[in-house]
């Protein structure tokens, strides 16, 4: 997982810009922000979150004069409310709301305040409440949960708040030298520094992030965990902390604590679509899909007509198997972006439909797609096999056949299309297919399965019809399976089936005086003998017990031929 993420909401993308141009003319301009060098950081105050925009406006004012009459200017600077006014105007945004994550960091870096404080502002049945957070400015995912902060009077809650922002800046120097070792790859300086600083402020999370980072960078998977754990406890929200301990815990194949790693994390910031995107993937690759459906379904939600998330979904709900929740989210995504109905979506649509037994829905959906992209080999045999499992036999049998004229190598078409041909009985067709598959360079043992497995069904179809032409046509299956891939069960099954033929022929010569069904005995007798003893390796006393009545029959063959063969 990354560590250094920017992430832009997209319901302010497209006018993100606008604010980083405009904002920085305003920058320029401002007499306020024209510092002679001899002040101390800046820290922005923007206006706090909350049910009332005057009160977060109120709340974020009140910060700013407590914090400024509580500090020197050599030591801080509080940016004044008229520049960042300023800036927001002049790139369009409202002065009395709350900017998204990616706007304050943006709107800080323009306005040179390294830091800048993120909150919301409750009214309580005594009073008020701030709770809020200092951020880094240069990296929005590093920041320090200050104390929750009440009291009657705005005022006191906003000086509560001041003083937290005084004592978590006091980590900041060690923190700039533990970030500047990391970043040249002197992890054991960073460790130092970072040790340091926290030697009088055990609980200053955005320096113990450094640490954290410090010591992954020397491999210290346990240092990471214990420091990372401990960020924590203290703050849930700690992005920084829960990425690593995921992180750490994949390493281990401790799929619980990664699992709990990652729930925490989403939940952390689930506004933050690159970062719901990234527990979103990690899921994913620890076929988890169920667990990310909740996740993708309210970015959905919460920014309706994004194709990105929409197609993030679509594949989520399918991984998931969440097929009525797919269909709903693909026919969403196709009608935001047209573009997203390629071959790949048709045949993924249609093997929804299957996959809940609408087979009908599936043939119409792959028809849409074989329409559109006539040439796609994929989408031309999902095409057939939806209308295989529809009913629709000569439609599928046709299809097949054009899967295989436009790649003569693709061998699931020609087993589609023997399948097909079974269903209609068109059982020569068979024969014919998979001997064209094998000269075509399909694999032989698959073809000498589907092969073995057509003559296991015609002989348990002679057992049960003691009809010639049933063991006949087992017996040309087997055959060819044995020859595409010897084995002892075809062997044996096209023994079996040549008795079978021998034994009844025998009787019916005698019966008809027949000379012609005389030999089919001799024959099929002499075949049952030549592939029995294989057969036998797998089944013994069956085909012992074939074999010993093998010659019974001889003497009452060879009379037939001398009375019937003139």
């Amino acid at each position: 997982m990354h560590t250094d993420l920017e992430v832009i909401p997209l319901k302010v993308r497209l006018r993100h810009s606008g604010l980083v141009l405009t904002a920085l003319a305003a920058f320029a301009a401002s007499p306020a922000l024209a510092q002679s060098g001899k002040t101390g950081e800046r820290v922005m105050i923007p206006t706090l979150q909350s049910a009332d925009k005057e009160l977060g406006v109120q709340a974020a004012e009140a910060i700013r004069s407590q914090l400024q009459k509580q500090t020197n200017v050599r030591d801080l600077v509080v940016v004044p409310k008229a520049d960042i006014n300023n800036s927001l105007v002049s790139s369009g945004y409202p002065t009395t709301e709350a900017l998204a994550p990616s706007d304050a960091k943006a709107l800080a870096t323009l306005v040179r305040a390294p830091q800048y404080l993120e909150g919301v502002v409750t009214k309580t049945p005594t009073g008020y409440k701030i709770d809020s957070r200092l951020i880094i400015s240069r990296d929005m995912s590093r920041g320090q949960v200050l104390p929750s902060a009440q009291g009657s009077k705005l005022d006191d809650a906003a000086g509560q708040v001041a003083k937290s922002i005084k004592d978590a800046r006091r980590q900041l120097p060690a923190e700039e030298t533990c970030h500047n070792a990391v970043a040249q790859g002197q992890y054991q300086a960073g460790v130092a520094a970072a040790r340091s600083g926290l030697a009088g402020n055990p609980n200053a999370n955005i320096l113990a992030a450094c640490l954290v980072d410090a010591y992954a960078g020397l491999k210290m998977d346990d240092s990471v965990i214990a420091v990372a754990e401990r960020i924590h406890a203290s703050d849930p929200r700690n992005t920084v902390a829960l990425r690593r301990l995921a992180e750490m815990y994949r390493t281990k194949n401790d799929t619980t604590k990664e699992l709990a790693a990652l729930s925490s994390l989403a939940a952390a910031d689930p506004t933050n679509i690159k970062l719901i995107q990234d527990v979103v993937n990690e899921y994913g690759a620890m076929h988890r899909a169920g667990q990310a459906v909740p996740l993708v379904r309210d970015l959905v939600q919460n920014n309706p007509g994004d194709p990105q998330l929409l197609n993030l979904a679509w594949v989520v709900y399918l991984a998931a198997k969440d097929y009525p929740g797919a269909i709903d989210i693909g026919n969403e995504m196709v009608r935001v972006d047209t573009a997203a109905a390629t071959a790949d979506y048709y045949a993924r649509l249609a093997g929804a439909y299957n996959a809940m037994n609408q087979p009908q829905k599936a043939s119409e959906a792959a028809a849409r797609g074989v329409a559109k992209f006539p040439s796609d080999a994929n989408l031309q045999l999902f095409n057939a096999q939806a209308l295989y499992k529809s009913g629709q036999l000569l439609q599928a049998l046709d299809a097949a056949k054009r899967v295989i004229a436009a790649n003569p190598k693709n061998s699931s078409g020609y087993f589609l299309l023997a399948t097909v041909q079974d269903s209609l009985d068109r059982f020569d067709d068979i024969v014919a297919t998979l001997t064209t598959a094998r000269n075509n360079g399909v694999d032989p043992s698959s073809l000498a399965q589907l092969a073995l497995k057509q003559g296991s069904d015609a002989y348990k179809a002679g057992v049960a019809s003691k009809d010639r032409a049933d063991y006949q046509r087992a017996i040309k299956f087997l055959q060819l399976s044995d020859q595409l891939q010897s084995s002892a069960d075809a062997k044996f099954l096209l023994g079996a089936s040549a008795f079978s033929i021998g034994q009844s022929a025998t009787t019916d010569a005698n019966e008809k005086r027949s000379c012609e069904l005389a030999r089919m005995a001799r024959d099929a007798f002499t075949l049952a003998q030549a592939n029995l003893p294989a057969g036998g390796q797998k089944y013994p006393n069956e085909a012992a017990q074939l074999l010993t009545a093998i010659p019974q029959f001889t003497p009452a063959v060879d009379n037939e031929i001398k009375r019937f063969c003139k």
